[in-house]
């Protein structure tokens, strides 16, 4: 009786350690493929873009004048053509415009950065922007 109970505690200790080592393998392999994640990519028929864009935008000074800015980066391996839509509305009046960006794929580095500088006639106010990005 006292083998069989050995025997069988044996089995389960090698199941637990072969159990054991399969996790850790599998956990490594985990580890390295977040190491070398993939970029996101564009989704050729969408306009929103979020996984390959990040934006800021805020008011600044530039110079003497106060300016709002739209900042955008291409975060994907392809380009982006972004529509960019801008209105400022402040205590001193409003303003509002819109350009076309074209962004660079990621790895061309600060060509995949672009913004666009909207003149305003106060630093402050509420401002509303929009884009539409297209894969180009």
């Amino acid at each position: 009786m006292t083998k069989a109970i050995g025997a069988a505690g044996a089995v389960l200790m090698l199941c637990g350690l072969l159990t054991g080592t399969a996790l850790a393998q599998t956990a490594t392999g985990q580890d390295q493929d977040k190491g070398q994640q993939q970029p996101p990519k564009a989704e050729a028929g969408s306009t929103a873009q979020g996984d390959c864009l990040s934006d800021n935008g805020g008011f600044k000074r530039h110079g003497h004048n106060a300016v709002y800015t739209v900042e955008l980066e291409n975060k994907c391996e392809q380009r982006l053509k972004c529509r960019v839509y801008v209105n400022v509305s402040s205590a001193k009046g409003s303003a509002q415009g819109q350009a076309t960006l074209i962004l660079a794929p990621h790895s061309r580095g600060a060509a995949a950065k672009k913004s666009y500088v909207l003149k305003v006639k106060m630093l402050g106010g509420m401002a509303q922007s929009s884009r539409e990005c297209r894969v180009l």
